[in-house]
């Protein structure tokens, strides 16, 4: 049945996600591998903010276009991150300057993410008043076309548009 070809390829599409090595190894040296993450947490805050300018000019073209990079750049931080966690003993080796900058960024990325959060959430409301707006237009145009209206010969007439005259 569909159900089941989609759960099948659901779980099979989450295997893949919980099994799959990372794509990107970081270096073994802590300082390259935070030197790293940071190019990668700011190729992430530069797909955020392009992202975030697109949803507040309504450039919906330049929104889609963004999607792509900003899900690959996505993997990467999510891959460089866990790595990052799981080797936190040894990242503590690492240039207490570089440790301090990283933080600066986590923090600074955060601030971005919040912000690109809201302008989505912006999106995604003001595309919800407009289906919500659509509708009711919908059923209005609806209840004009059943209402009857008696034409001045007396007869029944349906539509929009209905003229009445009186004879004298």
């Amino acid at each position: 049945t569909m159900n089941s070809i989609t759960q099948q390829r659901d779980l099979r599409e989450q295997q893949e996600t919980t099994t799959s090595p990372p794509r990107r190894r970081l270096p073994n040296d802590p300082n390259r591998a935070m030197t790293e993450m940071m190019i990668t947490i700011d190729r992430l805050r530069s797909s955020l903010v392009k992202e975030t300018a697109a949803l507040k000019d309504a450039d919906t073209k330049l929104f889609m276009e963004l999607q792509d990079e900003k899900l690959d750049v996505a993997r990467d931080y999510l891959d460089g991150m866990s790595q990052m966690i799981s080797r936190k003993e040894d990242l503590k080796k690492a240039d207490p300057t570089l440790i301090n900058k990283l933080e600066d960024m986590r923090v600074d990325f955060s601030e971005i993410a919040q912000e690109n959060h809201a302008a989505l959430e912006r999106m995604k409301n003001g595309m919800k008043r407009l289906g919500e707006r659509i509708m009711e237009t919908a059923r209005e145009a609806s209840r004009k076309e059943r209402q009857i209206i008696y034409g001045g010969n007396g007869q029944m007439q349906s539509g929009l548009k209905t003229t009445m005259g009186v004879n004298e």
